[in-house]
């Protein structure tokens, strides 16, 4: 039963702050599967695997750019790392244990730390550039962009550093809910404004030189009487792309957005519950839900293209598509290749250990990089 409670507390993308797990114990419904047989047609291979540090994380999410993999690890350690080749490019080790990062832009690195401090790195050679306070712990990765380096912390509170000297621009905080999902959250830097998930299902624009307000999506709503059921967060990283939003909630469904001159106008939305977030193509709309189901969506409509439970209860990741098929990662350190047309699971890789994958994947033009519980990056494919 340790390992089943294992499975559905990473499935969650961490704990609700009462420790929600504790309520499933002795459930049967949330025990991982074993891994299936099935007919293999497509191989994975581990193009490169490097050690960047120890241990990993929901809020390490590695971020690439057009020739590097920048990444960072609890223990301290920032590495930027050639993304064709996987040698460290530079490495260095800080004097605090990290709470996440990273975020990467106008030059610099930005991580956070356990104890409250945000800090700026060079991103050319590593060397600390500054360090300033935040309101509490942040374990969502930074968001580097326009001249600033914006921070969610742990209580919801965003705030915006001048990427220059990390002087504090503004700070934005709203009513919040007594409980809300720590999870692998992420924000997206726009022209002129950074979008952050709030919590109580909610995606809001800030303006980046004052931090008002610009708009706001509803991606769920509360379904019950509980404060179990209020909770409902917008997970993952969402995809803001020309005029249209995407994203996925907790509790919430999956929903597209359309952005015209009068605001956000909801497109589409499927119910569906997740706590990693959705990847996005052309035609399609990818999400893996908290009871590891593996669904496609219609882009334009959000009819259910294909949707597969093979993987029931492994703590998939997110949801990366790459050489048309769809890649997860699971609890116990395996990717996943689902036929991108009709979903069937086609092939697996061990990415080197059995440690839970916990940061999100990330697509990079030569494959998927993953980073793996004892602190490797990896870049894998299949064919």
């Amino acid at each position: 039963m340790a390992r089943s409670m294992k499975a559905l507390c990473l499935s969650l993308g961490a704990a609700l702050t009462l420790s929600a797990c504790g309520l499933f114990s002795n459930d049967s419904r949330y025990e991982p599967v074993e891994l299936t047989q099935y007919a293999q047609t497509a191989t994975g291979s581990i193009a490169w695997s490097t050690n960047i540090g120890s241990g990993s994380g929901y809020g390490f999410a590695p971020q690439v750019t057009t020739d590097s993999i920048f990444a960072a690890t609890p223990d301290g350690s920032v590495a930027r790392v050639n993304s064709a080749t996987g040698a460290t490019m530079w490495r260095v080790k800080l004097e605090q244990d990290l709470a996440g990062g990273v975020g990467v832009g106008d030059g610099v690195v930005a991580v956070t730390t356990r104890n409250g401090q945000v800090i700026a790195l060079d991103a050319q050679n590593g060397n600390q550039v500054w360090a300033s306070r935040t309101s509490t712990i942040a374990t969502t990765p930074p968001a580097v962009g326009n001249g600033v380096v914006v921070v969610r912390a742990d209580d919801y509170r965003v705030q915006a550093y001048n990427v220059t000297d990390g002087a504090l621009l503004w700070s934005y905080v709203r009513t919040n809910p007594e409980l809300a999902l720590k999870t692998t959250s992420r924000m997206v830097m726009l022209p002129g404004a950074v979008a952050v998930a709030v919590p109580s299902g909610r995606l809001v624009g800030l303006n980046i030189t004052t931090g008002r307000p610009m708009w706001e999506m509803i991606a769920a709503s509360v379904r019950g009487p509980t404060d179990l059921d209020s909770v409902t967060d917008v997970v993952g990283m969402p995809v803001l792309t020309g005029n249209e939003a995407c994203m996925a909630s907790y509790q919430g469904n999956v929903l597209c957005y359309g952005i015209t001159q009068a605001g956000p106008q909801l497109r589409w939305a499927q119910p569906f519950s997740s706590s990693v977030g959705i990847d996005l193509t052309e035609s399609a709309l990818l999400g893996a839900a908290v009871d590891g189901n593996v669904s496609a969506f219609n882009r334009a409509s959000g009819e259910v293209l294909w949707s597969n439970q093979t993987l029931k209860n492994r703590g998939l990741t997110n949801p990366v598509v790459h050489n048309n098929y769809v890649v997860v990662a699971d609890y116990e350190g395996y990717a996943h290749f689902f036929n991108f047309a009709n979903g069937d699971l086609q092939g697996r890789v061990s990415l080197g250990n059995s440690d839970p994958v916990l940061s999100p994947l990330v697509a990079a033009p030569n494959g998927v990089v993953a980073q793996t519980g004892n602190g490797n990056l990896v870049l894998f494919g299949v064919q």
